[in-house]
């Protein structure tokens, strides 16, 4: 970590706030100068195109870098001096020209903002004697913990060993723990239980989407409404782009239909077919029939591991479940798999036969 970096912890830039700071505009990026200590130093600031910002302070005299205080061993008043003056300045650009963020890595506060907006979760800090330790819960209980660790207790080696992480623990279906822990950026939890807990690495090892899937999973699982015996069905909603796949192609070509493997659904599970915008409405109810079954070549993407079985029962006009009517049923946004509200099932259960 640079000098420079340690005041930018937790923090995003707001670029609209650079120019009105004093930062000028270039082809590389954007610009800062100023002079310290009776103009002896010059601090320059540089902020790259992709929001990274350096720095350097300059001997005003000789137009080279001075670098002694940077080094940790290094005492004495002037360097004291050089350290607070230019801290002070990196203070301030911090202050006006970012914002706050709860997490490190962009990654994680994707998934704090994805909480937020899907299920109206408020992050809360658990331990007092621990606030890098951030919980999100339902109904009091925790489904998701994020912390920083180093790579080297979740037995990274090399260069990766001494980095820190930003790193969830969630909560996941026994079943599932073999296949998600030879998935890349899972690991064996943390100081939780290994047997129904795991570890994710927020580094953008894992996609959003699959870390979405497994965030949705581990509420659901902690959720008392949403605990159910082995025989009991689960109730889903998925979104599904038309831009990108036109299920409904695929239904009327076929009675029953292979679709990717989606979250921890298992036969017998319901799902309402989300049609996003400018639909925004769902338009099928579907049952899985199969689920788990190897992707043998049906999908060319080599992401696709798995498939399901699913058939739909019945198909709705646009109008009967739209954003409105969601949204009174408790479903403020569908950005990824994730169950229905119990009011939204009492609805659909017309519909939901089993076959």
């Amino acid at each position: 970590m640079t000098f420079e970096d340690a005041y930018f912890k937790k923090k995003v830039l707001k670029p609209d706030s650079l120019e009105p700071f004093g930062f000028t505009a270039t082809e590389q990026g954007y610009e800062f100068r100023k002079t310290l200590i009776a103009e002896e130093l010059e601090a320059r600031l540089f902020i790259d195109l992709e929001g990274k910002l350096t720095g350097q302070v300059v001997d005003s005299d000789l137009d080279e870098p001075y670098d002694i205080f940077r080094s940790p061993q290094a005492t004495g008043t002037y360097v004291g001096q050089v350290r607070e003056a230019y801290g002070e300045l990196l203070s301030q650009v911090a202050d006006s020209c970012y914002e706050d963020q709860l997490f490190s890595s962009p990654q994680a506060n994707r998934l704090a903002k994805f909480l937020a907006q899907e299920f109206s979760d408020q992050a809360d800090h658990p331990f007092e004697k621990e606030p890098s330790y951030l919980s999100f819960r339902v109904d009091g209980k925790w489904y998701a913990l994020f912390f920083p660790l180093k790579g080297e207790k979740l037995g990274l080696d090399g260069e990766k060993a001494e980095l820190t992480y930003d790193v969830v623990n969630l909560k996941v279906n026994p079943t599932q723990m073999d296949k998600l822990l030879k998935m890349d950026g899972v690991f064996p939890s943390y100081h939780m239980s290994k047997k129904t807990w795991v570890s994710l690495v927020l580094d953008e090892t894992l996609p959003d989407q699959t870390v979405f899937e497994l965030l949705s999973e581990s509420r659901s699982l902690v959720a008392p409404k949403h605990l159910r015996k082995a025989s009991e069905p689960h109730y889903w909603i998925i979104p599904v782009n038309l831009k990108y796949y036109d299920i409904g192609d695929e239904f009327s070509a076929n009675e029953e239909i292979l679709w990717t493997q989606k979250a921890s659904m298992q036969k017998g599970d319901f799902v309402a077919i989300y049609i996003t915008a400018p639909t925004k409405a769902i338009r099928y109810v579907c049952q899985v029939l199969e689920a788990n079954i190897p992707n043998q070549g049906y999908r060319e993407e080599e992401s696709i591991k798995e498939l399901m079985r699913i058939k739909p029962l019945y198909t709705f006009n646009d109008t009967d479940f739209d954003s409105d009517r969601l949204k009174s049923l408790g479903i403020k946004t569908v950005r990824g798999p994730r169950h229905m509200t119990e009011e939204l099932v009492q609805a659909l259960s017309p519909y939901l036969k089993e076959k």
